[in-house]
């Protein structure tokens, strides 16, 4: 009786055994391909940056049976960007360039924003194609990575975000307008290019209607009356 128990247990604690293996690899993948993994990106980041770069904890994607991590800056924590296992075994491969980029229009132009609305906005931009002008940049060291100003020529298909984290006051709508416009005139200044500006508000109870502007040219933007024309 006592033998059957023991075996009993053993049973027990090998299928516990080989469901928590199962279980880990999906999630983490395999100890030694993850060792591997950060041995790798280790002497990537040695070659190709001449800044102290911090990395975070190894992800696994088991749908792509591929290795990434979350890396940034020693300096800048706020600039996060992935190295990740390229799908097609042709070595690592990272975004620095464009999170750099995303990073430089986001910080000032959300930092305008937020001083417009009361801290109570966001904004973001999507590079949209960046294919051909990462390429042309991704031979040199990263401590010269070009700014968005020097390159924003090449990336003409690029989206602004701009969202409003409050319901559209309707009882002042002459105001709003001019704050709306006051966002237009600061991205016409600092020359973003763009072919679209998506500006939406959003009050933080559920039923609050939505208000949203789409511009696709600034044109024809010389006035906060010329805001109604793009809701």
């Amino acid at each position: 009786m006592r033998r059957n128990i023991k075996i009993t247990l053993v049973l027990i604690s090998f299928v516990a055994f080989v469901l928590f293996s199962l279980v880990y690899y999906v999630s983490e993948g395999s100890p030694i391909e993850r060792y591997k993994f950060k041995k790798e990106v280790d002497s990537y980041i040695q070659e190709k940056f001449s800044q102290n770069i911090v990395t975070e904890n190894i992800k696994y994607s088991f749908k792509n049976d591929l290795y990434w991590i979350l890396a940034h800056p020693e300096n800048n924590k706020e600039l996060s960007f992935e190295i990740s296992q390229s799908w097609n075994d042709r070595g690592l491969w990272d975004d620095f360039l464009t999170a750099s980029w995303r990073f430089e229009v986001n910080q000032e132009l959300e930092s305008f924003v937020k001083s417009v609305y009361a801290q109570k906005g966001t904004a973001s931009i999507n590079l949209g194609k960046t294919i051909s002008v990462t390429d042309k940049y991704s031979t040199i060291s990263y401590g010269e990575v070009p700014s968005y100003q020097d390159i924003k020529q090449e990336l003409k298909d690029s989206v602004i975000y701009i969202h409003i984290d409050r319901a559209f006051k309707k009882e002042s709508t002459e105001d709003e307008y001019d704050k709306v416009y006051k966002v237009i005139q600061f991205i016409k200044a600092k020359e973003y290019k763009v072919e679209q500006i998506s500006f939406s508000y959003k009050g933080e109870q559920k039923d609050s209607p939505e208000k949203t502007f789409e511009f696709n040219s600034l044109e024809n933007v010389n006035s906060q009356d010329d805001i109604v024309k793009f809701e």
